[in-house]
């Protein structure tokens, strides 16, 4: 799929972006098929979470949460990995298909069997190389299908483009927790079911967003291997930083949110379902509504960091009543409050990202690069939460919540690139 030769001449044709003039300004059907790949990667990711809890209790037991942690944490190595190389090869990749399309469609397909697999196979050690099969791919696809952004969308219509991601994932995450919910008494049967929306909508989107031929298009002359360096940029790093701590602050509850019902409330575990599934409904239709406000408020003053600095805050704000005086009042306050900041953040984050990358050329790697951000905290929060939860209890965790969200925010704050 890829073509990585050192010896480029000078009448071979770069595998730059598409030129500047040719990117689209009305994003027509690049919008509906951008949402359709986010949802469907975000429902199974929503879903698999609280079902491979599930799973791991059922056949596991008290030994659940170590489990977790082993799972989770060798997922996370594997995501970074996938990432950054994923996205390095995509800036290469010459095929008939174009760049992105074979790594949207090849990473959502080993994606999927592997979180299949994960519910099908009950031996552990197949588990866990499965699960990291479905990291791996997943990174993979989302490396890819974030350079589309700048390869193919003007910058005048990134804050649309950036609407319709959230959306896109706001809504999966919201279909995820209630098809938890309906499947959580089958866990197993539930991880085979749930990850293939993520491969129905990327064969969509490659189908109805085609590129062209990159056959008779060279691979960048540097080093393969230096490629996958992060670019020394103080604002790419800092951007990198915020959009970790303020993702880390409110994934490492709504992750661990099952044992936080049973474990830290007491409830049982199939009224906890239905209490995430109403919790989830309300963080997802508190964010929708701050996103179109965001949106609004962003496109009209030209400005990204004011929105993400009020997200941070406003994601601290919501677990200081579980700290003071938890109970599931307080827990459910939390989704609301939570929610609005988590929807202004995913209003501009998108397109705060593509504006804060350096100018090189290897849009897919470094967009790649920011992407663990994204996605790493779903994978180490598990392990984050088991250390704190463990160590100093369950008022910890919200604790740990309030601390690296303010730190997120005040790392976006500080980059000069971008308004």
């Amino acid at each position: 799929m890829t073509d990585n030769d050192a010896g480029t001449t000078a009448t071979t044709i770069p595998a730059a972006p598409r030129p500047a003039e040719h990117r689209i300004t009305r994003l027509g059907r690049f919008g509906p098929a951008f949402l359709g790949l986010q949802l469907g990667w975000a429902l199974p990711s929503a879903a698999g979470g609280t079902l491979l809890q599930a799973l791991l209790a059922e056949q596991h037991g008290t030994a659940k949460v170590d489990l977790l942690a082993v799972i989770t944490t060798i997922g996370a190595v594997i995501a970074v990995i996938s990432t950054v190389v994923a996205g390095a090869w995509s800036d290469r990749t010459r095929s008939r298909f174009g760049r992105r399309n074979p790594w949207i469609l090849g990473g959502a397909l080993a994606s999927a069997t592997g979180l299949a697999l994960t519910g099908a196979l009950p031996w552990l050690p197949v588990q866990i190389v499965a699960f990291a099969l479905y990291q791996g791919g997943l990174n993979a696809m989302l490396a890819a299908g974030g350079a589309l952004l700048p390869d193919r969308v003007a910058g005048s219509a990134l804050g649309k483009a950036s609407a319709y991601s959230g959306a896109g994932y706001l809504i999966g995450t919201a279909l995820g927790s209630v098809v938890a919910s309906a499947l959580i008494a089958n866990p197993g049967r539930g991880l085979m079911i749930v990850p293939w929306t993520m491969f129905i909508a990327a064969l969509l989107l490659v189908l109805v967003l085609r590129e062209p031929s990159t056959r008779d298009r060279s691979a960048p002359p540097s080093a393969v291997l230096r490629s996958l360096l992060p670019p020394r940029d103080r604002d790419f790093l800092l951007a990198f930083a915020g959009r970790f701590g303020v993702i880390l602050g409110l994934t490492v509850i709504v992750f661990y949110q099952l044992y936080i019902f049973t474990d830290f409330l007491h409830i049982d575990t199939a009224a906890a379902a239905s209490r995430i599934a109403l919790g989830t409904t309300l963080l997802v239709l508190a964010a929708v509504v701050a996103a179109v406000i965001g949106g609004l408020v962003s496109d009209r003053l030209g400005r990204r960091k004011p929105l993400v600095m009020l997200a941070s805050l406003l994601i601290a704000v919501a677990a200081v009543p579980m700290v003071v005086a938890p109970n599931v009042t307080a827990l459910m306050a939390l989704y609301v409050v939570a929610g609005l900041g988590w929807g202004l953040y995913l209003s501009v984050d998108q397109a705060l990202m593509v504006e804060v990358l350096p100018t090189s050329g290897a849009e897919a790697k470094e967009l790649g690069t920011l992407s663990i951000a994204n996605s790493a905290p779903s994978v180490i929060a598990p392990v984050i939460a088991a250390v704190v939860v463990t160590a100093f209890g369950f008022h910890a965790l919200f604790l740990f919540t309030i601390v690296v969200a303010l730190l997120g925010g005040a790392c976006i704050a500080m980059i000069r690139r971008v308004r």
